[in-house]
């Protein structure tokens, strides 16, 4: 548990230098923590927002990426 406790630290470091430039609170730490241990399931609203980080609309779209035909680019509309 110090482990991932430490691991954690850095990653939040590592976003705090690098992305957001603000401190992340010790809460969302142990939130990620609780995903990654099988404790907690993400919210839809949490899903959705990694999804686009990812380059796809919704947590559907990249569902359907990873598990079926569709990929990235069919969430792109050619203008």
């Amino acid at each position: 548990m110090e482990k991932l406790h430490r691991e954690l630290s850095k990653l939040c470091e590592a976003i705090e230098n690098n992305v957001v430039r603000k401190p992340i609170k010790m809460l969302a730490l142990d939130k990620l923590g609780g995903y990654l241990r099988g404790k907690e399931k993400p919210s839809r609203v949490a899903l959705d927002r990694l999804s686009l980080l990812a380059g796809f609309q919704d947590w559907e779209s990249f569902r359907s990426a990873l598990h079926g035909d569709a990929d990235g680019e069919t969430n792109y509309k050619g203008e």
